[in-house]
């Protein structure tokens, strides 16, 4: 039986045009087992694991047109690698200002904070990113 995810990975391949090949699928699996939003260097090491033939610039082309059909984000913060995340709802991440760990932030909706944006702006939101910075527990029980 093919799953709900598994049926729209599909199509927005066969939409896109592009096709479903092995490196792509890897990368995919990469990032289903990478905890937080890997840097492509992770994404990289996470595949080279299973495929060490893999090259670095297969990754990035693979990160690139999963991310051009819409099957992942790519996250930009100043100071720090691109980091990639699977989860294409819209959501809150935050990021350890130290070790650069990236997570998402549960119980805080998005929309809430759209709808306030369009309340206080005579704008069109049409979008709308956020930087939360804070320290991981990790980092804090090294301080």
């Amino acid at each position: 039986m093919v799953s709900m995810l598994e049926r729209d990975m599909r199509e927005k391949f066969r939409r896109s045009g592009y096709t479903l090949t092995s490196q792509r699928r890897a990368v995919l699996d990469a990032l289903r087992d990478c905890k937080g939003h890997p840097s492509a260097e992770e994404v990289y090491l996470a595949v080279k694991k299973r495929n060490p033939r893999v090259a670095l610039g297969t990754v990035y082309q693979a990160l690139s047109v999963l991310e051009e059909i819409g099957l992942i984000e790519a996250k930009h913060w100043s100071e720090t690698p691109v980091r990639y995340d699977l989860n294409t709802e819209p959501h809150h991440d935050i990021r350890c200002a130290k070790c650069g760990a990236v997570a998402e932030i549960p119980g805080v909706e998005f929309e809430d904070f759209a709808s306030r944006l369009q309340e206080n702006t005579p704008y069109e939101v049409t979008n709308a990113s956020l930087v939360i910075e804070g320290v991981c527990p990790a980092c804090r029980l090294e301080s």
